[in-house]
């Protein structure tokens, strides 16, 4: 059930409570009592009646005095005026609180007092039996009675729905404390289906992202300390061996290599820390993508040579986008670089793009050995490599892939890879058009 809607059924049941407590207080409070004076009233009235019409005021006037004084009603006339006419002071002082001319019914004058009126048959000028019933006569329950089971009914209800609701506010406040403090591991019950169960799931998957992140970072720090000790110990040797042999012609290219080897890896640990940042601006502009890959293509080619790869561009799709040039041209020669570096002497490596759906599609096919799909997943994360070796003669820091995921999920996009049936790895950079 949802929380709206058990609010909404608590609210309900409060007014719904009331009501019926106010209902059954109303019949403790008179209408009971004012009934059973009425029904004795009409029988009255039918005596009067009779009494009026055998014997006028005088046998009416010795049939009163014969009623005990609390049952014994006024007889009025519909001015108010006494059919006993020398008897007429000792009505005045009641009948000084009655509306006229007289009507049938009740009429109520102020709290708890009373006066039921009653119209006798067949007289002439009409006569009414008044009666007046005081609080005491009543059973009226005491007005503070009223306001205490009100308060009672909206506070019992009032607590039942801020116990259900902040018992598991409350847990789940204790989590994002415990969560604050270090215990990353602390989940909470998302179990139902209502707003404070979503807002648990939401904490649950926050926790389980934010625990992703943090292991994330760890393991990058760990692992660009293992990508620097690598050059700068080689760096090292390089410098005694130098310093030993006093010669430092054949010292020096290897110094170099290795300075260019650590300047390489900082630049693209600085990239991908500035795109992971969230903190630069896309500087998108209209881009022909045809003409980019061609671009990327030529550029490419000069370091296939090398290796006697054919870089070929086949079947590119004129669509212009708006996009940020260098970072999506970073992110094609990134992955055109990867698939170079891992294909065999004499290979070509294709380029192809497809529209699909809202998306337009780059494909890069190579013809190497592949990935294991277990690392498929992984391909695209900082330092993944398709084995587990950390051997530098793979070649590359494990980043540049990393970089073409950030970019292409900086502007919306997305990137995967496949294993091709053929042999070869297949990866497909997406942007929306």
């Amino acid at each position: 059930m949802s929380l709206f809607l058990r609010i909404f059924l608590f609210f309900w049941l409060t007014a719904a409570l009331l009501a019926s407590s106010f209902f059954l207080l109303g019949r403790l409070s008179g209408s009971e009592a004012i009934e059973r004076k009425r029904e004795m009233l009409e029988a009255q009235a039918v005596t009067v009646a009779t009494l009026w019409q055998q014997g006028g005021h005088h046998l009416l006037r010795q049939w009163m005095a014969q009623l005990p004084r609390r049952e014994r009603p006024m007889v009025l006339q519909q001015d108010g005026h006494s059919p006993f006419p020398r008897h007429a002071a000792r009505h005045r002082p009641p009948v000084e609180v009655l509306q006229f001319p007289l009507q049938a019914g009740v009429q109520r004058h102020g709290f708890g007092h009373v006066s039921l009126i009653v119209e006798v048959p067949d007289t002439d000028p009409a006569l009414f039996l008044v009666a007046r019933l005081e609080p005491s006569q009543l059973d009226r329950l005491p007005r503070w009675l009223w306001f205490v089971s009100a308060f009672l009914i909206i506070s019992l209800i009032s607590y039942l729905l801020a116990l259900v609701l902040s018992r598991r506010l409350r847990q789940l406040r204790l989590a994002v404390q415990e969560f604050s403090q270090g215990d990353l591991q602390r989940r909470v019950d998302s179990s139902g289906r209502d707003e404070v169960a979503g807002l648990a799931r939401d904490f649950n998957q926050m926790a389980d992202h934010i625990n992703d992140m943090l292991s994330s970072q760890r393991q990058l720090v760990s692992d660009v300390s293992h990508e620097l000790r690598s050059p700068l110990a080689r760096l090292r040797i390089a410098l005694e061996l130098a310093q030993r042999k006093g010669e430092h012609r054949d010292a020096l290219p290897r110094i170099e290599k290795e300075a260019d080897e650590l300047e390489n890896l900082v630049t693209q640990l600085l990239s991908l820390a500035r795109i992971e940042s969230g903190q630069f601006q896309l500087e998108r502009q209209r881009t022909d993508m045809a003409d980019l890959l061609g671009q990327i293509v030529r550029d490419a080619n000069y370091e296939g040579e090398q290796k006697a790869c054919a870089i070929r561009l086949h079947s590119a799709d004129t669509v212009s986008l708006n996009v940020d040039r260098v970072l999506i041209r970073a992110a094609i020669e990134n992955v055109v670089r990867n698939a170079i570096r891992h294909s065999p002497r004499d290979s070509e490596i294709v380029v192809s793009t497809r529209k699909n759906d809202n998306e337009f599609q780059i494909i890069i096919d190579d013809n190497g050995p592949g990935v294991p799909e277990a690392a498929l997943e992984k391909l695209f994360q900082p330092f993944a490599r398709a084995g587990q070796s950390r051997d530098r003669a793979s070649g590359g820091f494990g980043l540049g892939l990393a970089i073409t995921g950030r970019n292409l999920l900086a502007h919306g996009g997305r990137v995967h890879a496949q294993n091709r049936d053929a042999g070869g790895l297949r990866v497909v950079l997406g942007l929306p058009m």
